[in-house]
């Protein structure tokens, strides 16, 4: 049997409006400084994408709107924020070491 060959991961570019599919190593095939470049930005996108939310949801609130839609895009925004400390902290170790 064949053995598959490891794909890079994809990502998303978010310099235009319109985001593109872009590929990168894998996190352990980086170079020390390749891993901060994309650990931060991972962090920039996922900050992004917790402002988009949050915004979303203070316009329904605004409007007196809620649904159980609303309420687990409250809950991915906890997670999203564990998630975000988890990243700074993997950012702030990884500095450490270089």
């Amino acid at each position: 049997m064949k053995k598959r060959k490891r794909q890079t991961s994809p990502s998303h570019s978010v310099s235009s409006p319109h985001p593109t599919l872009v590929y990168h190593k894998p996190f352990e095939a980086m170079t020390p400084d390749e891993a901060l470049v994309w650990l931060r930005g991972v962090k920039e996108r996922l900050e992004r994408k917790m402002q988009r939310e949050r915004a979303y949801l203070d316009r329904r609130a605004k409007r007196g709107t809620r649904t159980p839609t609303d309420e687990a895009y409250e809950a991915d925004l906890v997670l999203e924020q564990e998630m975000l400390t988890l990243l700074e902290h993997l950012e702030q170790v990884h500095v450490e070491e270089v």
